[in-house]
């Protein structure tokens, strides 16, 4: 009896904890990267694992070329964007821009060349580390392949 219940308990505890966001790493393939970094990743490394989960696609000097940060927030997902915005826009002091057609919200901040973007309950974060795609632009098309593959 009380085997089943400790069984039950467990259950009911991982049924209710946050399941870990997508893998950064495998969201996008390296092919897909390389078509707007014009072929400058050649390895795919995992910063961290679980929640959150961080990838960098690097060159072959080990140097990130691309980093891609995905969190998922159990409550409030806005109020997270919006409490990370300003913290940025502390840190920089500069303004974001927001950015239509990517996710549920999307912004980009040029003092620090990321874009960070919600869909859902989850907080994704896009930085090319590479000067010459260190854009708008990149970063977005980035975002929007990893805004499809999201649930």
């Amino acid at each position: 009896m009380r085997n089943r219940l400790l069984a039950c308990l467990a259950a009911l505890a991982a049924a209710t904890s946050l399941a870990a966001p997508p893998d950064a790493c495998t969201i996008v393939k390296i092919d897909e990267v390389n078509s707007i970094a014009g072929g400058a990743a050649t390895k795919i490394s995992p910063r961290k694992t679980g929640n959150p989960s961080e990838c960098a696609f690097e060159d072959a000097r080990r140097a990130a070329v691309l980093t891609i940060r995905i969190r998922e927030v159990q409550y409030a997902a806005e109020n997270e964007l919006q409490y990370e915005r300003e913290n940025l826009e502390k840190i920089y002091r500069a303004k974001v821009k927001w950015i239509e057609g990517v996710g549920d919200r999307a912004f980009w901040l040029q003092a620090n060349k990321s874009g960070m973007f919600r869909k859902n309950k989850m907080l994704v974060t896009v930085t090319f580390s590479r000067e010459k795609n260190a854009t708008e632009v990149d970063t977005m098309q980035v975002a929007r392949l990893i805004e499809n593959r999201l649930k």
